[in-house]
């Protein structure tokens, strides 16, 4: 049985006190080891998941997110690479040969032109969005709502900070089933004579756009299925499956190159502070030096600069500062971090060439930066032409599809394969105007070469021709000089054809 102590209250105070103050010392201790440790990880937990916990990669997403808004250099890397990936814009057209039985580009443009999918998906901002949650997040998941009566495609973003697991198939790990997710749900409720908002935690289960059994259970641990959502993950710097940011590596320089700035600011402003030293041998001289200073502190013009005249054993001289001063160019290495970590020249990420560089180095790519856009350009075509072919597949597959062919499953990989009706090939081409820079004058010399050889077809070399001009929407430019077949007509015969049948729309000629 254990022993009773009495203690007078005082000193019982004292004790809880006692007791309070080291539980705060020891979480203030926690704090500063977690400090210490933030960007590192044990040893042992390296194995499993990844070299990265995901806890760890949440909370990068979370400081990636604003210092993309809030750091200088952080925001002019993702700029950058928004700008030089889709600054260009990009043309996406499903090709066919000429009497093709089915108009499958038609189905394309439709889905690329939805207002809905304009918005999350086909549009100028939406293509920049991605690309900066790609920086940010190092991941991004489309969902892609199916209709199962029409085929219609509509696609929505999950937030990747929503989805807590992928579940792959247990004898190969590369092959993904399903994606796990869970958020807040909110919803309106009547409460009697108001309105309130109700929040609720839901879990569901996507499953992968490659992934459609024989079977498809409802639910799966009393999670719903959402097989007419079926997801596509884009993920960057792959660490146990999931993805990372591209800014991970950059952050720690970065916040490092702000604090350093912000030093060296604090100390010009020190330094500001005193700039003049007056001494005196008695009181009536220092009062003497301050009536002079405070007299004339400017001229008659305003000009500062003026000059104090002390008497004899009094003296006014500008304070030494040699050897206090720090060049802010100092910190110039761990800028140059930051552009190793963004893969971008310190010049361009400066935006200032600097005393070592030249105008022509800040504003040209080098060829290990032009490989790294267009790499980046390459996994934006293939997530667009993944997300096409499940547009056509559902075409075919729905009852009502515009489309007409058969989905039939591979027995070997188990995915579903389309043929269109008549073996009608499909060939999707996502193209991006390239990164070097020629004159348009070259350029359009060599098109018009080509075009003397007749060796290409008119309607390649009308867009050759367009692309070199950087002509807008030029998809719909090349609707207006081809025929319902998809053939070239002539610009001259097209408007002429057109000016005929409005001529006899209006009744000036007679129809035949």
């Amino acid at each position: 049985m254990a022993d009773t102590v009495t203690l007078p209250a005082g000193e019982l105070a004292q004790l809880e006190h006692l007791v309070e103050t080291l539980e705060e010392a020891a979480l203030d201790a926690q704090r500063m080891l977690a400090a210490d440790d933030y960007g590192w990880a044990k040893v042992g937990d390296l194995a499993g998941e990844g070299a990265i916990g995901r806890e760890t990669v949440k909370g990068v997403q979370r400081l990636a997110r604003v210092m993309a808004i809030a750091d200088p250099l952080i925001r002019r890397a993702v700029a950058l690479h928004k700008a030089y990936v889709w600054g260009g814009g990009c043309t996406i057209a499903a090709k066919q040969e000429d009497g093709a039985e089915q108009d499958v580009n038609a189905v394309v443009q439709a889905f690329l032109d939805d207002p809905g999918n304009q918005a999350a998906f086909t549009s100028a901002q939406a293509r920049e969005d991605l690309e900066g949650k790609l920086q940010t997040d190092g991941e991004v998941f489309h969902a892609l709502v199916t209709r199962p009566l029409s085929g219609g495609v509509q696609v929505r973003e999950i937030p990747a900070l929503e989805v807590d697991e992928i579940i792959s198939n247990p004898e190969d790990a590369v092959d993904v089933w399903f994606y796990k997710r869970t958020y807040t749900q909110k919803r309106l409720a009547a409460r009697g004579v108001e309105t309130v908002t109700e929040s609720s935690t839901v879990t569901v289960l996507y499953p992968d756009v490659n992934y459609r059994p024989a079977v498809r259970v409802r639910t799966i641990d009393g999670h719903t299925v959402q097989w007419d959502s079926p997801v596509i993950h884009t993920a960057i710097n792959r660490s146990g499956g999931r993805g990372t940011p591209d800014l991970y590596a950059a952050l720690p320089w970065a916040r490092g190159y702000k604090g350093f700035l912000e030093d060296w600011a604090t100390l010009v402003k020190a330094l500001s502070r005193f700039a003049f030293r007056a001494t005196a041998k008695n009181r009536a001289g220092a009062a003497a030096v301050r009536t002079a200073i405070a007299s004339a502190p400017a001229a008659a013009n305003g000009q500062v600069g003026q000059t104090v005249v002390t008497g004899e054993g009094q003296a006014f001289e500008a304070i030494g500062k040699s050897g206090a001063t720090i060049d802010s160019e100092s910190g110039r290495p761990l800028a140059a971090m930051v552009a190793a970590a963004t893969n971008w020249p310190v010049t361009m990420l400066l935006a200032d060439p600097g005393v070592t560089g030249a105008r022509a180095t800040a504003e040209t790519l080098d060829g290990p930066v032009r490989a790294i856009i267009g790499a980046r350009r390459t996994l934006h075509a293939s997530l667009i032409r993944s997300v096409l072919l499940h547009v056509i597949r559902e075409a075919v597959r729905a009852p009502r599809g515009p489309l007409k062919g058969t989905v039939i499953r591979d027995a070997v990989t188990g995915r579903e394969v389309v043929t269109l009706r008549g073996d009608q090939p499909i060939r999707l081409d996502v193209d991006f105007p390239t990164l070097d820079k020629v004159d348009v004058k070259v350029l359009m010399d060599a098109i018009t070469a080509a075009d003397g050889m007749d060796k290409l077809p008119s309607l390649l070399v009308a867009k050759l021709a367009m692309l070199a001009l950087e002509v807008d929407d030029i998809d719909d430019w090349l609707e207006q000089i081809t025929d319902a077949e998809g053939n070239f007509v002539a610009p001259a015969d097209s408007d002429a054809a057109r000016s005929q049948q409005d001529a006899i729309a209006r009744g000036d000629v007679p129809q035949d």
